[in-house]
């Protein structure tokens, strides 16, 4: 085979690598994010229960009045399981 194909293909492996490590650490940065944003939520909503009195049904209210610009995937709040997700 030629020299030159062989390079050419160590190359492309090498960039693909590359690209799915940092795709990959993307990712588990993201999910990093968003864990922490649910837990921040959680335990505002925790406090609120307790300083205020506010009942178990907090989540269904916060469903009904999420944004509906943020698309359904990212709506944190959701009394009842995705069907997209």
């Amino acid at each position: 085979m030629d020299n030159t194909l062989v390079e050419y293909g160590s190359f492309i492996r090498e960039i693909k690598g590359l690209i799915y490590r940092r795709q990959y650490e993307a990712m588990k940065k993201v999910n990093t994010e968003l864990i922490q944003l649910y837990w921040e939520i959680g335990a505002k909503i925790d406090r609120q229960q307790h300083e205020q009195g506010w009942g178990k049904s907090v989540v269904e209210i916060f469903s009904e009045r999420t944004p509906k610009g943020i698309p359904r995937r990212s709506r944190i709040f959701c009394a009842q399981p995705m069907e997209d997700a």
